[in-house]
């Protein structure tokens, strides 16, 4: 789904820089079969890619050189678990690699690993989400084939309500006699 999409807003150009932001070693290796995936599908030439710790952004050299490769890339990737707030200093780190970014275009993608499916978004990809729009970007995200819920707000979870019969809607349409309009 994310290549998907990331093919569709990519046909212009091809993306040269792609900076990796994992938590855990074992999410570390989600985002690397991910990177796999996407330079497999051909859909780029060249991509350079940095991958940085969460443990390290916090530190002064590491994590000014990370927030300079984030301002400079065409896709900035978060592999972490969805539970929790992120740790006030990724979000300072965030906010750094933000600010020096300016009005290029690219991508936020969210590969959150879940414990449990979820009703609702977490607080972590609602963050993405809304760092990616302060930021101009899109903002992509990797949800299992089997978690079928969507993300409130989202086009398909407006596409899904749509759909959806409930006893009232069935009432209205059967129940009530149908009269034509009155004549002006």
């Amino acid at each position: 789904m994310v290549q998907q999409q990331i093919k569709n807003k990519s046909e212009a150009r091809d993306a040269r820089c792609v900076v990796i932001i994992y938590e855990t070693p074992s999410i570390r290796e989600h985002a690397v079969k991910f990177c796999e995936h996407l330079v497999e599908s051909g859909l780029y030439r060249a991509m350079e890619m940095n991958w940085w710790p969460f443990h390290v952004l916090g530190e002064s050299t590491p994590g000014g050189d990370a927030a300079q490769k984030a301002a400079e890339a065409d896709i900035v990737v978060f592999a972490m678990n969805s539970s929790g707030d992120l740790p006030d200093e990724i979000k300072r780190w965030i906010e750094c690699w933000l600010n020096k970014r300016g009005e290029r275009e690219g991508a936020v993608v969210g590969l959150l690993s879940r414990e449990e499916p979820h009703e609702m978004a977490s607080f972590r990809q609602i963050y993405l989400r809304h760092v990616a729009r302060r930021a101009g970007m899109d903002y992509l995200s990797h949800t299992p084939p089997t978690d079928k819920r969507a993300i409130p707000d989202s086009l398909d979870s407006f596409t899904e309500r749509a759909a959806r019969m409930t006893s009232v809607l069935d009432k209205i349409l059967h129940e009530f006699p149908r009269t034509p309009p009155p004549r002006l």
